[in-house]
């Protein structure tokens, strides 16, 4: 099947200058390869307003035609849109007993009213500050609710990209303790499938720089290989994921990392990358007419 990769860049907005420089150094060496990213921007940080220095690194990256696209509001925490999921609960056994102890406090959170209102404010500052209208969200952790997709229907966002297909790319972390793995769910499809509120979900292949990941190079650099190989004999999108900090603990690893996957699919004639916003607007994520939806697995 031929494939189309997207490389999503996570937690943009959230941070200080570090997490700034990383923004631009990584955009800087993207488009030295003809790439551009899509940036999941986090609207209020903490619940404040953007710096000066982030709102100028997102219009350069906006004139550059990266593609910024809304991830939650605050992420002051992972369970802002729902309770906490895999792989962050394989990552921190502990968000289960934290998200037990607030259960009262966030349970009342998770209706569409409070997901509308949540969603506004985030859409507001993007129309606001950039001049923009994100069509893609990526809920923080990955964690859900079934008002969240109501919520986003209603708002005219149509995709959602939250849930993974390799539950073992962070082994390496915490817990776990061994080595990142190959470990793919059959818990949805692989390809865009439409799931709650008729909202499109684009499942996530795998990411491979988070932070402490150059310590495991050649594992994770196998792997992605592997990953990007299995996802075009089921998908004609990729959605690979990396974090802002992830890239800034180690660029060079990182960007080896990149430089490994673009020379794996170049020397199969396979190099082919956009953005989501792209791929939204050429209808390339749209569910193929035989697509089953995807698994009812909300109880909220």
């Amino acid at each position: 099947m031929n494939c189309t990769y997207t490389l999503t860049i996570d937690d943009a907005g959230s941070g200080g200058p570090e997490r700034v420089e990383s923004v631009r150094k990584t955009c800087r060496f993207l488009e030295s390869r003809g790439l551009r990213a899509t940036w999941f921007v986090v609207p209020k940080p903490g619940g404040q307003p953007w710096s000066d220095d982030w709102k100028r690194a997102f219009l350069e990256g906006r004139d550059a035609e990266h593609d910024l696209q809304l991830h939650g509001l605050t992420h002051s925490d992972c369970f802002e849109f729902g309770p906490p999921v895999a792989p962050a609960t394989r990552i921190l056994p502990s968000f289960l007993e934290q998200f037990e102890a607030r259960r009262a406090e966030l349970l009342p959170n998770y209706t569409l009213g409070w997901m509308r209102a949540v969603l506004e404010i985030g859409l507001e500052e993007f129309d606001r500050e950039l001049s923009l209208t994100p069509t893609v969200f990526r809920p923080p952790c990955g964690s859900i609710c079934k008002a969240l997709f109501q919520a986003l229907s209603e708002l005219g966002i149509r995709y959602d990209t939250g849930q993974y297909l390799n539950m073992g790319c962070y082994d390496h972390l915490g817990p776990l303790g061994g080595k990142p793995n190959q470990t793919w769910t059959d818990n949805w499809p692989r390809a865009p499938f439409r799931w709650y509120s008729e909202v499109v979900e684009v499942p996530i292949v795998g990411e491979y720089t988070w932070r402490g990941a150059s310590a495991y190079e050649p594992a994770f650099i196998e792997m992605a290989k592997a990953d990007v190989d299995r996802i075009a004999e089921s998908s004609s999108v990729g959605v690979l994921l990396a974090h802002t900090h992830g890239i800034a603990d180690n660029y060079d690893y990182a960007f080896r990392l990149f430089d490994a996957v673009l020379e794996h699919l170049e020397g199969q004639g396979r190099r082919r990358f956009a953005t989501l916003a792209e791929l939204a607007a050429a209808g390339a994520l749209e569910p193929l007419p035989e697509t089953a939806p995807g698994p009812d697995l909300l109880e909220v």
